[in-house]
């Protein structure tokens, strides 16, 4: 991957990663990571890979923490661990965590084009 993709990709990263955080979220949040959906030029199929099969499966852990995270992941530490896949099909989960991600998906949605829905 050329230097660009990687930073391109760690844009999304860190945006999908407020959604992961142990914080109530608000619309300024929900405002910010769709706007960094929208800035990075990806396809709505492409951002629901980036989500479920790259941030989600790293970072899901933190919402079932009792000291998650809640400051924010650094571009470092994202670009550490987690790693780019091919875009798939997203592979969706049935657990708490996953609900409570697909509900604030939903409301990054409402700040979105409608393909992303």
């Amino acid at each position: 991957m050329s230097t660009e993709e990687i930073e391109r990709r760690l844009n999304v990263w860190q945006a999908l990663s407020e959604l992961f955080l142990d914080t109530e979220l608000d619309t300024a949040t929900y405002t910010y990571v769709a706007r960094a959906v929208i800035d990075s030029l990806y396809s709505a199929n492409e951002i629901c890979s980036i989500l479920w099969n790259e941030v989600f499966p790293i970072l899901e852990s933190n919402l079932r923490s009792v000291t998650g995270v809640w400051e924010g992941y650094s571009r470092e530490w994202l670009r550490q661990h987690l790693k780019m896949a091919s875009f798939t099909a997203p592979v969706f989960s049935s657990s708490e965590v996953a609900e409570d991600i697909k509900s604030c998906w939903v409301k990054v949605c409402e700040h979105l084009p409608s393909e992303y829905a």
